[in-house]
């Protein structure tokens, strides 16, 4: 396989740059992610695992 060109370098930076955050870090959600208050939901796994005991 031959070396990629500085060019095409370039453009694979500039797609990465253009990707939201966590799709370029590898760890997109699929689903969209969630607006909810992370304490909240925090708090609930927390009960949940109380039961669970």
């Amino acid at each position: 396989m031959s070396e990629p060109t500085d060019d095409l370098r370039e453009r694979a930076r500039e797609h990465v740059r253009q990707m939201p955050a966590e799709t370029a870090l590898g760890n997109a959600d699929p689903a969209g992610g969630s607006t909810d208050d992370p304490k909240i939901m925090d708090q609930a796994a927390r009960e949940e695992g109380e039961q669970q005991s």
